[in-house]
């Protein structure tokens, strides 16, 4: 492996963001390895919402400068202008795709995966594999998958009878699903409303973990990690898929509709309140089946997935 480092690159982000805190979990697995990686910022976070352990990189906007052979970038998916600044020196370019609606297509149709300008691509799910597949005709690119923390996102000893939501992505949405639910189900009129947003993940969970039910408000996404985080958090949960969530979303772990389908959506939420109300064998086969859900998603799973992908990766010139 010699001297070669493992580059991360993200930017400051001032809001909490799932696939931010997959990659600083990556680079601290990595480390925890003895594998050289870090996180790559133009400047040092005003606030950290990760409580993370990772080792950074701050260039100052010069990450260019710090490229030398042997060096592995690994850039997220929504980053065109990081790799058009990488081309020409002699680091490996690898995009870390999260979420393939985000990609920054080129104006040519008929390009090839090429005309994203790197090394290699890896997937964080099967939506994103399966699109490669699909579009760019890649057979089987590797997945380094999502993982749930287990001692983060867990119940809280005391629950509350109330619904928590993340509206970042569709504000207006979760306000007007808010506002019908209310309208349509009046004996869940008193029930409580809790928005997340711009917290740390370990606030985040902790709100979670001490809610009832979760309204998931997942959007054009490869995955949607709050849904799951919060059947981990010991959640019913309702709402939308947002298209990736499909890959761990079935009939007994939820109520799922179509984004949009805001009908639906409310029918869910109402159906999560009342069958915590009744009780029974039915509440416990959700609970059960959550519960196998998120244990999909391990922390080992994750580590045993990234530590082999980078073994093979660092050893390959």
């Amino acid at each position: 492996m010699g001297n070669r480092r493992i580059i991360y690159l993200l930017e400051p982000f001032q809001f909490p963001a799932g696939g931010v805190a997959t990659i600083y979990r990556h680079v601290e697995i990595l480390n925890s390895h003895g594998m050289p990686a870090v996180v790559a910022l133009s400047k040092r976070p005003s606030r950290d919402f990760y409580d993370t352990t990772a080792p950074l990189l701050i260039h100052g906007a010069k990450f260019r400068m710090e490229a030398r052979t042997g060096d592995i970038f690994v850039i997220p998916e929504g980053f065109p202008d990081h790799v058009k600044a990488l081309m020409g020196t002699p680091a490996k370019r690898l995009m870390f795709c999260q979420n393939q609606y985000n990609l920054p297509f080129s104006t040519n149709a008929q390009a090839s995966v090429d005309e994203f300008n790197v090394h290699g691509i890896i997937a964080s799910s099967e939506a994103v594999r399966n699109f490669f597949k699909d579009v760019y005709r890649i057979p089987d690119l590797p997945i380094l998958p999502y993982a749930i923390d287990p001692v983060r996102f867990r119940p809280a000893a005391r629950k509350e009878r109330r619904v928590a939501f993340m509206p970042r992505k569709l504000p207006h949405e979760a306000a007007f699903i808010a506002s019908v639910f209310k309208r349509r189900y009046p004996r869940h009129v008193r029930v409580p409303w809790i928005a997340i947003q711009n917290v740390s993940v370990s606030q985040a969970a902790a709100m979670m973990a001490e809610s009832d039910v979760f309204l998931s408000l997942s959007h054009r996404e490869s995955f949607g990690l709050p849904p799951l985080e919060a059947m981990a958090c010991g959640c019913l949960v309702a709402g939308y898929h947002g298209d990736g969530g499909r890959e761990y979303m079935n009939e007994t772990n939820g109520w799922w509709a179509e984004t949009g389908n805001w009908k639906a959506a409310t029918e869910g939420l109402a159906a999560a309140l009342d069958l915590l109300e009744a009780g029974g064998p039915e509440l416990d086969l959700r609970r059960q089946e959550m519960i196998s859900t998120v244990k999909r998603y391990s922390p080992a799973r994750l580590e045993s997935a990234l530590i082999a992908f980078w073994k093979k990766e660092l050893e390959t010139q």
